[in-house]
């Protein structure tokens, strides 16, 4: 059985390091926002997850896609436009779900403040760290990641 994911190295503060999975189950997209004058991180949380959007990619699969594609489609899916929600290409890490691992990436909100109303209406709402009882493990550890990532 794989170990859980993700995997920090101990002693690398700052800097990201997960353990590769062979077999990929496809991409997954979580949504946060940061506030530029108080620095205070939310993520978008959709029911029992935070994953925004998901894309299936072969097991066959020679090259990994590009996470633009999730970016647009939960653009859409929120009804922004699609410069609303850009890829932060400085993370990935791999999450261990149901049906395989998923290549996890970032789409960080462009906007001054978080579209709280367009999340609200696809069933959603903004969550700090603190507030992420109730997700899956692998989740949390995921988003400890993202919070160090996006604090630096």
């Amino acid at each position: 059985m794989p170990e859980r994911l993700p995997h920090p190295r101990p002693g690398t503060r700052g800097q990201l390091s997960v353990r590769r999975i062979a077999h990929m189950g496809g991409l997954a997209l979580i949504l946060y926002h940061k506030q530029a004058t108080s620095g205070m991180v939310r993520f978008a949380r959709f029911g029992n997850t935070v994953i925004a959007a998901r894309l299936a990619v072969g097991a066959a699969a020679a090259v990994r896609p590009h996470p633009a594609p999730l970016a647009a489609q939960v653009a859409s899916r929120l009804g922004l436009s699609p410069a609303a929600v850009r890829i932060d290409s400085a993370f990935h890490a791999d999450l261990l779900a149901a049906g395989g691992a998923l290549a996890v990436h970032l789409g960080e909100f462009t906007t001054i403040d978080p579209p709280f109303e367009a999340v609200a209406a696809a069933q959603g709402r903004f969550v700090t760290l603190t507030d992420i009882r109730g997700l899956p493990d692998t989740e949390r550890d995921v988003l400890r990641l993202v919070y160090e990532h996006v604090l630096g």
